[in-house]
């Protein structure tokens, strides 16, 4: 052998004391273990995709030692050098085949290999060299180089199973100590070239400098034919907007869509680009034959790029909101966002361009953006191992796309997505869980992968909008939580771009919503918490608050809708001055106030229990797959409630309030970790905070926002506290999550003077409450045991007379009892309108002014809440 550096740093770094350990007779073959059943796969595959970087830094070694573990080979051959496939002294003792094809056992088992700088500076180790250009090109792209220590760098390999085939062949990933780049950037697995894909082995490099238009189109035909999967996407339903346009490929030039029309929908980012658009200006000139191609030199390279790829691939018509939409025509702009489901659904394939930030960055792999990407390729003991591009996790769910409010209901609603990234295209549809994936392996690009039915998988979307057997609640709440995740640029759009999937869901709660919340389950999603840091959504000309605080679209951040089952403690005041509770504006008209109607009503529903989440539902006998939180009638034979008050945004409702409890500005430890993990002594996020009575007690506890809290604080301390400011409202009755029992067989006909205990009590055998099992309260003082023992409140402030909600929270039913409560008329108008109307005033919650008098319980209100900050 000649004398390089490598040999040299392996002739002297060879330590004959280290002794080798043997793993068995046959330690390079897969062991005989009991295989894991599907569950336990799906549920190791999971924990994997949500790997935590290593607590503890690996010892670094100069002069590593190699695997002693499962994987290794004891005796390695030592080829030449010069040899394509040579390795050094640590890759050489990996077992590369059997990691390959290791059981589900192996998969998080971590293998040492070196340190970043033994892996960098390694010339002629065909895995090494596989490596280190995609480290160093990752390192570039998160890190200026001067600032990694590459020598206090350790590097570990370890095995997951492939996205695209969980239950074949595994991929290698190589783990960074100090967690310094993205592990979606250093994959590799086994590269499977398709027969004809001209791939020889060997040292060498594939680059796919274009989009496989071909391949995409099988992609599409296959599914359009149903030969892609089991499932079978159902016939087209609904109609098409008035006034549908699309692109004519062939004719380049805007024409109105017949209502049989199959085209092509583009979803992208609009960003800040400049260009073309549908004006009242220029929308005949674009209905003129050849005009796009007269104007491409004005069409954002996106659209222009889509415009290609849709002609490519043998498809007519396509659809562009900036192109088919006349964007200064308001009737047209409103009508066609209202019809953003059907427009989705019912498109034969929607086109994703999830590579760019606005509309001039271009499809990755087009005429106007070639791909830069380069994809590595070595032979490593006689099979080939291949750099992975990134898979969909990181391309596609990462992407500034998929950060966007307007692209979430594009993404939801589209049955056929042909996702465009940055180093290549996948193919997802909803006949099946998997992606198909854009390249010459046939694994990935699912000319060689069959549907594998034990994979019953969430699919790329995730199971968010499940199409039967859901409880209605929880499929919006999962809608919600990643719509409210996602970045506007106009902080008006909250609820445009939500409407498609109001018109989604309107079926499953057979209402409309009001500001995001479903109408006939506002009662229960009135109780919507924050997931992270709030701030008032404000307008971006005025600084005022748009959009009623009640409402999570009246916030900028992600929430939690309420996902437990509750019982109402409001009646909603209708404009004529009737009371309705929630459950009498779900009954049909006919039933409300007659009782053998609404027992018949009730007898036409079948109830049953969710085994994952606990909760209730009802269905139709005649409608069995459809699960409701209550029984709900058509929208057309009930009474259509709550409403707004005549002339004004405002939801009007009767509920009991108190002031007199304490705010405990002391984070509550048992939702401490889960919450307020991100809060700070100089920052705070969210907020979970103690409710005491006034000998100090924990009667609850609310969760409110970081800049919430910032203002209590600093009102404490400059003992600016404001007297009757604050109000706690009793919105309804729930149970402890860790109480399975419900208790009641109707839990609506629950009396809670009959479970109240007025007397004070003491519980010597139980906890306080103060370890981070905690349920809420002081269990010493308030009964755990005592089923639906929790009022769901919430706070709000008073400002000149109107009142915003702060947060919601949980108190103990005899904590809230024994306070001198009252009823008051509640009035939460729209802040975007009030203010438009006077002047820019601030509005939220108003107080009943005209409305029924107070009703008291146990007598007047004896002040607002405090707050303290006393050590518990």
């Amino acid at each position: 052998m000649s004398g390089t550096p490598e040999d040299e740093r392996e002739q002297t770094s060879a330590n004959p004391s280290h002794a080798t350990q043997s793993l068995g007779p046959d330690a390079s073959s897969p062991p005989n273990e009991p295989s894991m059943t599907r569950i336990e796969a799906l549920e190791l595959c999971w924990k994997i995709l949500q790997r935590a970087p290593p607590k503890e830094k690996p010892k670094i070694d100069s002069d590593p030692e190699p695997p002693l573990q499962s994987g290794r080979i004891d005796n390695p051959p030592v080829l030449d050098i010069q040899d394509s496939g040579y390795l050094c002294k640590i890759c050489r003792h990996t077992d590369f085949s059997y990691l390959i094809k290791s059981p589900l056992q192996q998969v998080m088992k971590e293998i040492p290999l070196a340190s970043l700088e033994w892996i960098l500076t390694s010339k002629n180790c065909a895995f090494c060299c596989l490596v280190s250009p995609i480290i160093q090109s990752a390192l570039e792209k998160y890190h200026p180089a001067p600032l990694v220590n590459v020598a206090s760098v350790t590097c570990t390999l370890e095995t997951v199973p492939m996205d695209t085939d969980w239950f074949g062949a595994r991929e290698l990933v190589v783990y960074l100590s100090e967690n310094i780049v993205d592990f979606q950037d250093t994959r590799f697995y086994h590269f499977t070239p398709a027969p004809d894909g001209g791939v020889t082995h060997g040292r060498r490099a594939i680059k796919l400098q274009s989009i496989d238009h071909q391949l995409a189109r099988s992609w599409y035909m296959n599914c359009l034919e149903g030969k892609c999967g089991s499932k079978r996407i159902p016939a087209r339903t609904g109609s098409l907007p008035n006034g549908f346009r699309v692109i004519d490929v062939q004719r380049s030039c805007i024409v109105e869509a017949e209502p049989t029309c199959h085209y092509v929908a583009l979803s992208y980012v609009w960003g800040g680009a400049e260009g073309l658009e549908n004006s009242q200006q220029n929308r005949i000139s674009l209905e003129k034959e050849g005009v796009l191609q007269e104007k491409a030199h004005e069409i954002p390279n996106t659209i222009k790029d889509t415009i290609e790829l849709t002609a490519s691939m043998g498809l007519r018509y396509l659809w562009v909101d900036r192109l088919c939409i006349v964007q200064d025509d308001r009737n047209d702009t409103a009508c066609q966002i209202a019809a953003m489901d059907q427009i989705y659904s019912l498109a034969s394939l929607t086109i994703a361009a999830v590579s760019g930030d606005c509309a001039n960055s271009g499809l990755s792999g087009s005429t106007t953006r070639p791909r830069l990407y380069i994809q590595p390729i070595a032979q490593v003991q006689g099979m080939d191992l291949a750099h992975r591009p990134r898979a969909f996790e990181g391309a596609v769910n990462q992407s500034v796309w998929n950060s966007r409010a307007w692209t979430f209901q594009e993404r939801v609603m589209s049955y056929r997505t042909l996702f465009i990234a940055e180093q290549r295209c996948f193919y997802a549809c909803q006949c099946r869980s998997d992606v198909f994936v854009e390249g010459l392996d046939v694994i990935e690009n699912g000319s060689g992968r069959k549907l594998d039915g034990r994979v019953e998988l969430d699919g790329p979307m995730g199971n968010l909008m499940p199409t039967s057997k859901s409880i209605n609640i929880l499929t919006y709440g999962r809608l919600v939580r990643a719509y409210t995740s996602r970045r506007l640029s106009y902080p008006t759009d909250i609820l445009n771009a939500f409407k498609g999937i109001e018109a989604l869901l309107r079926p499953l709660f057979r209402s409309d919503f009001l500001y995001g919340l479903p109408r006939s389950e506002i009662d229960t999603q009135l109780l919507w918490q924050p997931e992270c840091s709030l701030t008032r959504r404000r307008d971006l000309v005025s600084g005022l608050p748009i959009f009623p605080s009640w409402s999570w679209a009246g916030w900028v951040g992600q929430v939690e809708c309420n996902r437990f089952e509750t019982v109402s403690r409001i009646e909603w005041v209708e404009a004529s001055g009737e009371h309705f509770t929630a459950q009498q504006f779900c009954y049909p008209v006919t039933a409300t106030t007659d009782i053998e109607k609404r027992l018949n009503f009730r007898l036409e529903w079948r109830s049953g229990l969710d085994k994952e989440s606990g909760l209730p539902y009802y269905f139709e006998k005649q409608n069995p797959d459809d699960w409701f939180l209550h029984p709900t009638a058509a929208e057309e034979v009930r009474n259509t409630g709550p409403n707004v008050e005549d002339k004004t945004d405002h939801i009007v409702f009767e509920a009991e309030t108190t002031g007199n409890f304490n705010i405990h500005l002391v984070h509550y430890m048992p939702m401490y970790r889960r919450a307020s993990r991100r809060c700070t002594e100089e920052s705070h996020e969210l907020c979970p905070l103690g409710v005491l009575t006034p000998e100090g007690h924990l009667a609850g506890y609310l969760q409110i926002p970081g800049e919430i809290f910032n203002r209590f604080r600093n009102d404490l301390e400059n003992e600016t506290w404001p007297s009757d400011t604050y109000d706690f409202i009793l919105i309804s009755r729930g149970k402890l999550s860790v109480q399975e029992d419900r208790g009641e067989v109707n839990a609506e006909s629950m009396i809670d003077a009959e479970a109240i205990t007025m007397e004070k009590a003491y519980f010597a055998d139980r906890p306080q409450d103060s370890g981070l099992q905690g349920l809420g309260f002081d269990q010493q003082r308030y009964d755990a045991e005592k089923p639906w023992c929790i009022y769901n409140i919430m706070l709000v402030e008073i400002k000149d007379g109107i009142a915003y909600r702060l947060g919601v929270g949980k108190i103990h039913i005899d904590a809230w009892a024994r306070r001198k409560t009252r009823h008051k008329t509640k009035k939460q108008p729209d802040d975007q309108n009030l203010a438009d109307r006077q002047g820019g005033e601030h509005n939220g919650e108003k107080g009943g002014d005209g409305g029924p008098p107070d009703h008291h319980m146990g007598g007047q209100d004896e002040g607002p809440p405090e707050l303290t900050e006393k050590k518990r």
